[in-house]
């Protein structure tokens, strides 16, 4: 029986100047699981063609972008080859191992021009990571051998559309864009957060010591006092309590698992301290 199957479409949307070397490329690593940088791009995708079409009374897009909201792994080497040209190539990812992530920028092993673009997307934190933290997405090799500068968003946790969240990531690639003059004239209301940079030496990772279900009290973007509960773990089987973790630093909760069923050494939260604690 003949294969009547359609043919994959390609999973990047070129938009502006097609003479251009592309501006900036933006790619969901997760695929489908990744629900709300799948939503985001697909929204910034249509947002940008009103502009590119003149639908849209206000703003024009200027320089040109790749957008590619939800590629198939069969996909990653037409992704890379395209994206690779971008100047600017931002990862839009989620929570790793369960967790929930504060709207964030991370950076693996940065120059300085990638610590200081971190800063145009107005997010809460920019933490510095020695090496990848949501394992090795297959464009990323021909990434860093490019040219340009790599950034990582984080925001949210998998399989979970977080509708407030999907209009802070919007936002803030949106505001991004502008720093960047893909886009122009447009202007958003000021919603920006105040900014706090973390080394990797500032980032405190909790982990369970024990199989357990994690059961979590507090929620990313809250400022903690060393000694504050983050969430309780309990027997899955007797339902008995084992543990109460609380922060033994005080920081900002970049990020808090959600996913209950937890195994020793599963991280449960991440905070970020303003000051280095040798």
């Amino acid at each position: 029986m003949a294969d009547q199957s359609t043919p994959t479409a390609n999973p990047v949307h070129d938009l502006g100047p097609a003479e251009r070397r592309p501006r900036v490329a933006l790619v969901n690593p997760g695929g489908e699981a990744n629900i709300n940088g799948q939503f985001v791009l697909g929204r910034l995708s249509a947002f940008l063609t009103s502009l590119e079409s003149g639908e849209s009374p206000r703003g024009r897009l200027r320089e040109r972008i790749l957008i590619a909201p939800c590629p198939g792994s069969d996909q990653a080497r037409n992704v890379a080859e395209q994206t690779r040209q971008a100047f600017y190539r931002v990862e839009v990812g989620h929570g790793a191992d369960g967790m929930d992530a504060l709207p964030q920028v991370f950076l693996i092993n940065p120059s300085d021009d990638e610590r200081s673009s971190a800063c145009l997307f107005g997010l809460a934190a920019v933490i510095e990571h020695p090496e990848h933290m949501n394992g090795d997405a297959p464009w990323l090799p021909a990434w860093r051998e490019a040219g340009g500068e790599n950034l990582y968003l984080k925001a949210g946790r998998a399989g979970e559309l977080q509708p407030a969240l999907c209009e802070r990531l919007f936002r803030a690639l949106v505001t991004f864009l502008t720093h960047a003059e893909v886009i122009q004239d447009i202007s958003l209301a000021e919603e920006e957060d105040d900014l706090h940079y973390f080394g990797e030496k500032q980032v405190f990772e909790l982990t369970s010591d024990a199989r357990g279900l994690f059961v979590f009290r507090q929620d990313p973007g809250h400022w903690l006092h060393g000694g504050d509960l983050i969430g309780y773990l309990y027997d899955r089987g007797t339902g008995a309590l084992i543990k109460e973790f609380k922060t033994p630093v005080s920081g900002l909760l970049t990020s808090i698992r959600r996913n209950p069923l937890v195994e020793a050494g599963s991280p449960v939260a991440t905070v970020s301290r303003l000051e280095r604690e040798d």
